[in-house]
């Protein structure tokens, strides 16, 4: 087995944990905009209670294998990022507004109907 070979099947691994660590993630964002009826709340708490610890630490696995395809096979990672620079970076702006909802709506405020000047929205004033 050469030294390419082998970085090789450490990308496939990486991305295979990727892909197996951070379904989970995916599957439970699923889950979280399909929750309804009167156990919605409870249903995304007990997500974020579920995955809060290491759903940002599973993206660990994709920056490796870009950082290894990266060192390790430069001229193959250019013909990939130029080839597939619109659905490239379409996936990485998904990731990074997934992971900003996820972290907003942790530390979002749940209990006042009330913006955070203190006057209230036009849609709270319909009701």
């Amino acid at each position: 087995m050469s030294a390419a070979d082998l970085v090789a099947v450490l990308a496939l691994v990486a991305l295979t944990a990727y892909g197996v660590l951070a379904g989970a993630d995916f599957g439970s964002g699923v889950w979280d905009l399909f929750a309804s009826g009167p156990r919605k709340r409870a249903q995304r708490d007990a997500l974020a209670h579920a995955i809060g610890p290491v759903w940002e630490a599973n993206h660990v696995w994709l920056i490796f294998a870009v950082v290894l395809l990266f060192s390790s096979f430069p001229r193959a990672f250019w013909a990939i990022s130029v080839g597939l620079f619109a659905p490239l970076h379409l996936v990485l702006v998904g990731i990074i507004l997934r992971g900003a909802a996820f972290v907003f709506r942790a530390y979002g405020s749940r209990r006042s109907p009330r913006g955070s000047a203190g006057a209230r929205s036009s849609a709270q004033r319909a009701w």
